[in-house]
């Protein structure tokens, strides 16, 4: 993945290890919203469409920092 050296100190998604500024870190893009908790698209017949509308949002995308072991895959 690629990295880029961190303006600001932050905190990595994946191991919640502090990212020191200076640190190379990279950023991660993560889906937020529905993700198939219920088993069942929205519109499912075989469980009556049951699935509430609260449980069920369009997906939205996000980036998120990740540093640089998490970024490459850990060493050894």
């Amino acid at each position: 993945m690629k990295t880029k050296r961190a303006m600001k100190e932050y905190k990595c998604y994946l191991c919640k290890d502090a990212i020191p500024k200076g640190q190379q870190y990279a950023r991660k893009s993560i889906l937020l919203g529905y993700s198939g908790t219920w088993g069942h698209s929205k519109d499912c017949k075989c469980c009556g469409g049951v699935m509430p509308q609260w449980a069920y949002s369009e997906p939205m995308r996000t980036t998120e920092p990740v540093c640089e072991s998490c970024a490459n895959g850990k060493e050894g």
